[in-house]
């Protein structure tokens, strides 16, 4: 199968956005997603600092480096403003993660460790996957173009066994992403987040679980097609060299425009 994406240094495409493997230099554009009101308020009591992101931003860095992969800030392709991050990361080999193990094929590689345990040790063989929009940029589609360049890149450049994503049980939105993009929900799992109708994180928060396993992936959903463009004749400043090609979604919209 066709990669949807293909690697231009550390940027990829998709047809509407430029998506930056996460580090120091992104740290305020980081910092920008997670102090939009569609944002912080479902990862903590109050809104980051810039210092904190410039900490999240090093560490995304670092397993980028090590780990082959982490978040993307994902950028509009024509303006260059920031429409949110997203994508995948290696999750922990702990008690927290450790749930997911009964969503999972009792395998060997389920619990298999990454062989590089910098700047943790994370699992080798599944991924988890996320975004995080603005809040001018919900309902565009853009979460759904964000999903299916991750899964792209797990499946087909990482070869990747599973991919799961997990959210706070009443985040309808990003479930609904989820299912959009062909995964699953297997159940849910209890661990430190936010629950409707109370302040503040509490340790037991009930959190969805979506699965994809490697089964399971067919490619890009039917309303997004991979096209080839010629970088030299097409370029629109994603700072891609020129003549060097690039695949790009065709449509990232469903049929809601999301």
């Amino acid at each position: 199968m066709e990669d949807l994406t293909l690697v231009a240094g550390d940027v990829r495409f998709t047809s509407r956005l430029r998506l930056e493997s996460v580090g120091p230099a992104n740290a305020r554009d980081l910092w920008l997603v997670h102090n939009d009101d569609n944002v912080w308020p479902w990862y903590g009591n109050e809104r980051p600092s810039l210092v904190q992101a410039e900490q999240w931003a090093k560490f995304m860095g670092d397993s980028w480096r090590f780990h082959g992969v982490h978040k993307w800030i994902a950028y509009d392709r024509v303006s260059g403003e920031v429409v949110g991050r997203g994508g995948l990361s290696r999750t922990p080999v702990d008690d927290d993660w450790g749930q997911i193990y009964a969503f999972l094929p009792a395998e060997p590689w389920v619990r298999a460790a990454y062989e590089i345990r910098r700047p943790f040790t994370a699992h080798a063989n599944w991924f988890e996957i996320g975004w995080a929009l603005r809040r001018e940029y919900l309902g565009r589609g853009y979460a759904s173009e964000i999903g299916h360049a991750g899964l792209a890149y797990a499946f087909d450049v990482l070869g990747a066994q599973a991919v799961v994503s997990c959210t706070v049980r009443h985040n309808v939105r990003s479930r609904a992403v989820m299912e959009r993009i062909g995964m699953r929900y297997a159940g849910k799992i209890r661990s430190r987040g936010m629950v409707e109708g109370v302040d503040g994180e509490q340790d037991d928060a009930p959190f969805a679980v979506c699965v994809l396993l490697r089964g399971d992936f067919s490619g890009a959903d039917p309303a997004v097609v991979g096209v080839r463009v010629d970088v030299a004749a097409a370029d629109d400043g994603g700072h891609v060299a020129a003549g060097e090609a690039v695949t790009v979604f065709k449509d990232g919209r469903d049929a809601e425009g999301r």
